[in-house]
C-alpha cells in the first residue's frame, strides 16, 4: 500500500507502452495491404511477363501456346511496347525523366475489361498519361507533349562499340486524356513508387 503511486505509475507505463505498440502492428498491416492493394491495381490483369532488352516478335505467344509450353499458364496474351523515356511540355518545357512508355492498341483495354476498348486507344499522334505525369508536367487534355524514347540496342550506348549517333526517338503527341489510377492510368508491372 505503501508503494502504490509507484505501481500506478508502472501500471500506466506498461499500459502505454502496450497501446503504441499495438498501434505500430495496425498502422503496419494497414500499410502493408496499401502497398499491396496499390501494386495490383498498377498490374490490372497482368499475371506473367515475357520481356526483352530488344523487341521480338507480335505472335510470340501465339507460338508458346500453340507448342504447348503455356497450358494451363497463360489464357490470353496481349502485345504492348514499353520503353523507358522522358516528356516535356512543349509551352512551359518542364521536363519527367525516368517515365514509362507504352506502345498499346485496343487489345491492351479489351485485355483490363475496359468496356469501350477501341475508343480508349490512343489516336495516331495523341498519348494517354497518368493524372501523376499530367500534375508532375502541368499538362492538359488537347495540350502538345514532346515524349523521348531511346531505341532498344543490344549494345550499350556506354560501351566502346554503341551507337551515339542514332540514340531515340523524340515525338510530337497531343495529350488526348488524363487517365485516372483506375482506368488504368498509374498501369507498370515494374516495381517502383510514385
Amino acid at each position: 500500500v505503501h508503494f502504490w503511486r509507484t505501481n500506478l505509475a508502472v501500471l500506466a507505463g506498461v499500459a502505454v507502452a502496450v497501446s503504441v505498440l499495438a498501434g505500430a502492428l495496425l498502422v503496419g498491416a494497414s500499410v502493408r495491404d496499401s502497398l499491396r492493394d496499390l501494386a495490383l491495381q498498377r498490374l490490372g490483369r497482368v499475371d506473367h511477363v515475357i520481356t526483352s532488352g530488344l523487341f521480338f516478335r507480335e505472335a510470340l505467344a501465339e507460338s508458346l501456346r500453340a507448342s504447348g509450353t503455356l497450358v494451363g499458364v497463360v489464357e490470353t496474351s496481349v502485345p504492348l511496347i514499353a520503353l523507358e523515356g522522358f516528356a516535356t511540355h512543349q509551352d512551359s518545357r518542364t521536363r519527367a525523366g525516368g517515365i514509362q512508355v507504352y506502345g498499346v492498341d485496343e487489345r491492351f483495354w479489351s485485355f483490363h475489361g475496359v468496356h469501350d476498348a477501341g475508343g480508349r486507344a490512343p489516336e495516331p499522334g495523341a498519348v494517354l498519361v497518368s493524372g501523376g505525369l499530367a500534375r508532375e508536367l502541368g499538362a492538359a487534355v488537347d495540350e502538345t507533349l514532346l515524349v523521348r524514347v531511346q531505341k532498344p540496342s543490344a549494345i550499350p550506348v556506354s560501351s566502346l562499340h554503341g551507337r551515339r549517333d542514332d540514340l531515340g526517338r523524340t515525338m510530337r503527341l497531343r495529350v488526348q486524356a488524363v487517365l485516372a489510377p483506375d482506368e488504368l492510368g498509374e498501369f507498370s508491372f515494374r516495381p517502383q513508387q510514385g
